[in-house]
């Protein structure tokens, strides 16, 4: 059972790389098709309205109008920095607790599958908390929050939604699997 487990947080980690490297791909396309030499240009007509209705943002307070593009984002975020830290722990996480769990199966040592799980909830904590982030920046972004403090690159990722899910299905799977595994042995 604990090579399953392995198995499927091998599993769960490939199509967590997938997600990771397709979301990353699509925030940073900005020209999907590049132009050829005999294509003539079209104006984007959607790009040119973002632009025109991107217009600076008038701080809440009188103090904060100086403040540059980036500050009033940082203020404006409920917990700053927890985006980029959530997307370092959660693969991180993911690693060392796979390195672990890898350990636990060779050694079958108690204490390895009980740090294992501990990773593993931290892992599926800090996904979390990733997922809730993304989410709450999306929405922001399609309500036209961000249109005038966003900075280039700073897209939520949107991954595929099945893929999402199954990524979720494997990790829940996983965790069971693991609280099993420890509450045995």
């Amino acid at each position: 059972m604990a090579v399953a487990a392995l198995l499927l947080w091998l599993c769960t980690a490939a199509v967590g790389s997938y997600l990771l490297v397709t979301a990353a791909h699509a925030s940073g396309d900005t020209d999907p098709a590049p132009e050829s030499a005999t294509a003539v240009p079209v104006p984007d007509t959607a790009a040119e309205t973002a632009a025109e209705t991107a217009a600076p943002a008038q701080p809440a307070r009188a103090r904060d109008r100086f403040d540059p593009p980036s500050l009033q984002r940082a203020k404006s975020e409920p917990v700053p920095g927890l985006k980029a830290l959530a997307e370092f722990a959660h693969p991180a996480l993911a690693m060392i607790g796979f390195g672990i769990w890898l350990g636990y199966v060779v050694s079958r040592d108690r204490l390895f599958a009980e740090i294992g799980l501990g990773v593993l909830l931290g892992t599926v904590c800090a996904g979390l908390s990733w997922f809730i982030v993304n989410t709450r920046a999306a929405r922001r972004a399609a309500a036209g929050q961000d249109l005038a403090t966003a900075a280039p690159g700073a897209a939520a990722l949107t991954p595929p939604t099945r893929v999402l899910i199954l990524h979720g299905i494997g990790a829940t799977l996983t965790l069971l699997f693991a609280v099993l595994i420890d509450v045995r042995a």
